[in-house]
């Protein structure tokens, strides 16, 4: 057991060895709960093998929230040595995990699936309950300072709604977010003049509806969206991973086919909505990934939709594209579009290969390619000399 260095706010916070995980006894179990915004504890038994198997993960929330100036806890109780304790709090099975708000004894019970994702969201949401009441007092309007657009329920979706964002979504208390705050800091700055492109953040211990509404289910969570659409998100860890995420996702040409249909196109990938359907669809080979942004499998394969735009970029006769079911549905309902993702591959209009789901990079790329090939051998022109012929034939007969 060793004192942890602000010992001097919390008197009785000590963690064991080589662990951020605080441990909790009778003498200071009480004082925790009254001074603590917020303490997440589980009950063990260091003979109970679940509690042995799910250590690991607690250990991992810990590092995330025990940080020096955090309000909020991760902590664990021994039953076998603090009985007493234990019996007081009606802890009957191994692990059991309580939350505990500041100054109520009456514990929620976290009954989800034990893993890192499901525990920071049953956190978010606890937490949240601590800064109820606050929404009556946060702007409207949308501040932005050193390029940083500063977010809230109130004002994100008239935000959002036009133009293209970069949005980060956190909570402080995860040290991610905290190492991420900088770096998204000197995002804001480099991208302050230019007028594409809108940097925002997000805190969604403050603003709980928009994180739901936005399947934040991990911090920090760095969205792109369009128009009101969630367009794809960035794993980037530093300021260059960021700048080269901004560069190959800034719109400029893709929703327009007159230009987007260039020699080298505009992006990879281009947004399909029900005005542009036909004429995108003249292209000799045109393969397009219906999703909708609340479907995770879509959100998963998204990345990889990219990768084969990038691949077919230069090639004028190929054009890969994506509708957004949502926002057209009237395409998604003429199309039969009846699960989500559905990749169709068009040839002169005409439907040639539909796929449920998705598919590796190289099979993707093998299909297309196979289908180039007919094309090539086919030529439109004598089709077209045979359909005349043939309708001739019919009007002289």
């Amino acid at each position: 057991m060793k004192i942890l260095p602000y010992l001097f706010v919390f008197p009785y916070l000590v963690a064991p060895e080589q662990s951020s995980v605080y441990e909790y006894n009778p003498s200071n179990f009480k004082f925790q709960i009254e001074e603590m915004d917020g303490n997440f504890i589980m009950f063990y038994a260091p003979w109970c093998r679940h509690c042995t198997e799910f250590y690991p993960i607690w250990s991992e929330l810990a590092e995330l929230v025990n940080t020096k100036d955090s309000k909020f806890a991760i902590a664990q109780v021994d039953c076998t040595v603090h009985a007493k304790l234990c019996h007081e709090n009606e802890i009957t099975g191994y692990p059991t995990l309580f939350y505990f708000h500041k100054n109520t004894f009456t514990p929620v019970e976290y009954k989800g699936t034990r893993d890192l994702p499901s525990l920071t969201l049953f956190l978010s949401e606890a937490f949240s309950v601590k800064t109820e009441g606050k929404q009556s007092k946060q702007p409207n309007e949308v501040k932005t300072y050193s390029g940083m657009s500063y977010l809230n329920d109130l004002n994100i979706e008239k935000f959002v709604s036009k133009g293209q964002h970069f949005i980060m979504f956190f909570v402080p208390w995860c040290r991610a977010s905290q190492r991420m705050a900088p770096i998204w800091a000197d995002l804001a700055v480099h991208y302050a003049h230019n007028n594409y492109i809108k940097i925002g953040k997000v805190n969604c211990m403050d603003n709980e509806i928009t994180c739901k509404n936005f399947e934040v289910k991990q911090y920090p969570y760095l969205l792109w969206i369009v128009n009101g659409k969630i367009m794809g998100a960035s794993n980037g860890e530093n300021l260059d991973d960021l700048k080269a995420f901004v560069e190959k996702m800034l719109l400029s040409e893709n929703h327009d086919p007159e230009k987007f249909l260039r020699k080298k196109k505009a992006l990879p990938v281009a947004r399909i909505s029900e005005e542009t359907f036909e004429t995108f669809l003249q292209n000799d080979l045109v393969f397009i990934n219906y999703f909708a942004p609340w479907c995770a499998h879509c959100m998963q394969l998204s990345p990889l939709w990219i990768k084969l735009g990038e691949k077919f970029q230069n090639e004028t006769r190929v054009l890969i594209a994506d509708v957004d079911c949502v926002q057209s549905k009237p395409i998604c309902e003429t199309e039969k579009i009846n699960g989500l993702p559905t990749l169709i591959l068009y040839r002169h209009k005409k439907i040639v290969s539909v796929e449920h789901g998705g598919r590796p990079l190289d099979s993707l790329i093998g299909l297309i390619t196979e289908h180039l090939q007919d094309s090539a051998s086919t030529d439109p022109e004598d089709k077209t000399n045979e359909d005349i012929f043939l309708s001739k034939a019919k009007d002289e007969l």
